[in-house]
């Protein structure tokens, strides 16, 4: 069995070889074979270069690097699959979440396919949890079902990990919501984990600019549309009419009656 320790980065010079000794130093106490993968996401600020030097030094350290940034989901996809374990915990390279954590997602792995994190705690500002609080109840209200507010620590088992109904866009924020939704109601064992959020240790949050809100509004409308309003009004359609336009003939061999 194999552990993958994924780490989705863009732009996280400052923060990137803390965080891997960290992601290290977790994996090491686990006594599993693990791996620490690194996904540069398109950086430009000398993230990829000192991801190849980590890869190069330190041991069980392996780099995947997007060409251009992909955005959220986009780097988060490729952590699940380019990952070369069974399990994949997925782990910011910002500093906001402790890599310790992995030991309380690895004791539920027995019960569970999918195990997401849900916020305990965080010193956000007035208007970051009004607008979460806003996000999440679109969300309940667009689904029809309560998605749990997601802190930044994850473990999934990839052969559980389901197909999307739908292509979601990868420079939007959408990965997280529908994989849980999906996996919920495609019947995987599926838990959220209490875990602290801390504050970035060093770059600039990449989810939360305009342009970022307004893609995933939108996909998040056209999601809604094709999972919920198409199918009920395919189902409302009438059956069309026989397409030799004349009245419905009955043969008598396949009724029983003859004459």
């Amino acid at each position: 069995m194999k552990v993958s320790i994924t780490l989705p980065a863009y732009n996280e010079q400052t923060t990137l070889e803390e965080v891997v000794d960290e992601a290290l130093a977790a994996g090491t106490e686990m006594s599993v074979d693990f791996e620490v993968l690194i996904v540069d996401d398109g950086s430009s600020d000398g993230t990829g270069e000192l991801a190849d030097r980590l890869a190069r030094e330190k041991a069980k350290v392996r780099v995947v690097h997007h060409e251009h940034n992909r955005g959220f989901s986009g780097a988060m996809r490729s952590c699940v699959e380019e990952a070369a374990g069974e399990y994949v915990f997925l782990g910011p390279a910002d500093g906001q979440a402790g890599f310790d954590e992995i030991h309380r997602f690895w004791a539920l792995i027995g019960d569970y396919d999918l195990i997401f994190s849900c916020r305990a705690g965080r010193d956000d500002s007035a208007r970051r949890k009004l607008s979460s609080a806003i996000w999440y109840t679109f969300l309940k209200i667009l689904f029809g079902q309560t998605i749990p507010e997601f802190s930044s620590t994850f473990m999934f088992r990839r052969a559980a990990i389901p197909e999307f109904p739908v292509k979601i866009r990868p420079d939007a924020s959408n990965f997280l919501p529908i994989l849980y939704l999906t996996a919920v109601t495609g019947g995987r064992r599926v838990t959220s984990l209490p875990t602290m959020q801390y504050q970035r240790r060093g770059g600039v949050a990449k989810g939360g600019s305009v342009t970022n809100t307004a893609r995933t509004v939108i996909e998040d409308v056209e999601l809604w549309w094709r999972l919920r309003v198409a199918p009920k009004a395919r189902r409302r359609r009438p059956a069309p009419a026989p397409a030799h336009g004349g009245p419905e003939r009955h043969d008598a061999t396949a009724t029983g009656k003859g004459d």
